[in-house]
């Protein structure tokens, strides 16, 4: 019997307890999975240039479950796929949404935050359009969409693919691995910030994600040593702005020296104002890492800064 001795990296051992490091072994020898040449032109665009996107219709880590862009950080990953799409191959881009993705989320707000999100790019790369539809699988979302006269094609991460994802027409994973920035509007005359400083985002929906608290501290320790003030945005922010609106986040990530943070809807954001190198990211030793982390990690962020200094 011929063996195989694979090295695989110390982060896939994390996964031991629910399997998933086996199923990525096991793909290296299917061949859906080996690597393929990646898009070199933007492929069938409809007759005013454009490129038709479905956004994905089911997870590709719960089985048999909707993909419903319930958080924020799934609104900004799915923008920011159209945005990456649309500059490397510099055409517009249109992202189709299923029923599902336009109700609910956490403060069942969720139509007005893709449209929040969406105002943050440049006009004229990407846009939204919204169906009344909710399909069973990929398949027959592509050809609903192709009864109503739109060539689009869904996509996979081909990089770090969920545990029941099949490879699709587009790849779209290594267009994420340089985001190109975005502009911010200018609001500094509506924000106090310090000369010197970081954005900070502890809070995330999952304990496993983040630090614990006396940790959180004391990583901010060290990075006040280092010279900086610590600003916080999102839900632990105590300025009601930053607490709240994109928009003066987005100023204040573009300002800031770094963004120090979890996997969450912030670090998705921090994607398009700074370069990875500069975006830092902490997570339990073996908490959970999800494929955007992965991806992240892989881009150049780097993990657990001062974590390792504790």
């Amino acid at each position: 019997m011929l063996v195989h001795r694979l090295s695989l990296p110390p982060e896939s051992y994390r996964d031991v307890g629910n399997v998933l490091w086996f199923k990525r072994l096991l793909r290296r020898f299917d061949k859906r999975y080996t690597t393929r040449a990646y898009r070199t032109d933007a492929g069938v665009l409809d007759a005013a240039g454009r490129k038709h996107i479905a956004l994905r219709a089911r997870s590709v880590n719960s089985k048999n479950a909707p993909f419903t862009a319930t958080g924020l950080g799934d609104r900004f990953h799915c923008v920011t796929t159209g945005w990456v799409f649309s500059r490397a191959h510099d055409v517009p881009v249109v992202l189709h949404l299923t029923k599902k993705k336009q109700s609910g989320g956490q403060f069942n707000n969720k139509l007005e935050s893709w449209y929040e999100v969406l105002g943050l790019f440049p006009k004229g790369h990407v846009e939204l359009m919204l169906h009344d539809f909710e399909p069973v699988d990929e398949k027959s979302w592509v050809a609903y969409l192709e009864e109503k006269g739109f060539a689009a094609e869904t996509y996979w991460y081909q990089d770090h693919p969920g545990r029941f994802e099949t490879p699709q027409p587009l790849e779209i994973s290594h267009y994420l691995h340089s985001i190109p920035s975005i502009p911010a509007e200018d609001l500094g005359a509506e924000l106090n910030l310090p000369q010197r400083f970081v954005t900070v985002q502890w809070d995330s929906n999952e304990d496993a994600r983040t630090l614990p608290p006396d940790r959180q501290q004391e990583v901010m320790e060290l990075y006040r040593r280092d010279g900086y003030e610590a600003v916080t945005v999102g839900g632990k922010a105590t300025d009601p702005i930053l607490k709240n609106s994109l928009r003066h986040i987005a100023y204040a990530m573009q300002k800031a020296e770094l963004h120090v943070g979890v996997d969450s809807a912030f670090m998705h954001m921090a994607f398009l104002y700074l370069p990875h190198k500069r975006i830092h990211l902490y997570n339990q030793k073996r908490g959970f890492q999800s494929h955007h982390l992965r991806r992240a990690l892989d881009a150049g962020c780097p993990l657990n800064f001062h974590y390792k200094d504790i």
